[in-house]
């Protein structure tokens, strides 16, 4: 099978890749960095709702669940990422052959599970349902064709990248380490499950990851979820309507449903994924949640003050 750079190729993967640190070193301003980077990094909507994309989307699902393969979830959730990236860059080799969205589909399983330096994926045994079999070499290849799309910049920035900047800078105290790993394990989950949703490339991975934020917050930290809220709305790079339609689709993707999750007052409800208004009534958000002005404080300010 013919196909663009059959050579052989080296890539280091000499460090395991952090999804929610992607950067090889640190950043003077970190949230400054994710933001000018995410726009570099995220699919388009035309390349989400392609038939490719949806056939390539669909098999890495069936992977990830296939119990016997024990592929991790965040291998899966990095291929796909590969997916759409790739989709968002370049035409499909051979679209038109039907083995095509399969083909790229491993060669993202297998770049991702490099980068998470996680085990080798067995080519044969995610394509024992198969009728035509692709080869070791012919995937080897395809991740050439992968990598120099994505200009071979491999540490994606995913929602995921954007976790650590909400809960420090608009998680109001105190911040219980135990409550915040629970909201970011929830909103972890989340996004794993909202990713195939065609719906979620219309929003930038830092919308993204506000809106798991706050549906997680919702469901395992209620009580501090206005103040979280309004946390978020303060920061200047959160379009506070994205964020509502983004909060719309995740709930629809993940069967989540969108409730009331807290309130300020028995009249005020403030609904899971950031419906109504965001409050900032003084009395039991202070005693309780923290300072909504420290919320925007915090978030606006540098990053020595996220904490």
């Amino acid at each position: 099978m013919d196909m663009p750079g059959e050579e052989e190729y080296a890539y280091e993967y000499d460090n395991e890749f952090d999804l929610e640190n992607p950067f090889t070193s640190p950043a003077d301003e970190p949230i400054a960095s994710l933001l000018d980077a995410e726009g570099h990094h995220s699919p388009s909507v035309s390349a989400a709702a392609s038939a490719a994309r949806r056939d390539a989307a669909g098999f890495i699902s069936k992977v990830r669940y296939d119990g016997e393969l024990a592929v991790h979830p965040r291998v899966a959730y990095l291929a796909l990422n590969y997916v759409d990236r790739f989709l968002s860059k370049r035409q499909l080799p051979f679209e038109h052959k039907p083995w095509a969205p399969r083909l790229l589909a491993i060669s993202c399983l297998s770049i991702a599970a490099k980068m998470q330096r996680a085990a080798a994926i067995p080519v044969a045994d995610i394509q024992r349902d198969e009728e035509f079999m692709l080869d070791a070499a012919t995937i080897r290849r395809m991740e050439r064709v992968v990598l120099g799309a994505l200009e071979w910049r491999a540490r994606s920035v995913t929602p995921l990248a954007f976790l650590g900047f909400f809960l420090s800078a608009c998680f109001p105290p105190p911040r219980h380490p135990p409550l915040l790993d629970a909201v970011r394990n929830r909103a972890v989950d989340l996004l794993i499950r909202a990713q195939p949703e065609v719906k979620m490339a219309e929003y930038p991975p830092s919308v993204v990851a506000a809106s798991a934020l706050l549906a997680a917050a919702g469901e395992v930290a209620g009580a501090h979820l206005p103040a979280f809220q309004a946390g978020v709305a303060a920061c200047p790079f959160v379009n506070s309507e994205k964020l509502r339609q983004c909060g719309e689709a995740m709930a629809a993707a993940c069967g989540i449903g969108v409730g009331t999750a807290a309130a300020t007052s028995a009249d005020t409800p403030v609904t899971v994924l950031g419906h109504g208004h965001y409050h900032s009534a003084s009395s039991e958000s202070d005693r309780t949640v923290g300072s909504v002005a420290d919320a925007k404080k915090r978030c606006m300010g540098p990053p020595s003050r996220w904490g």
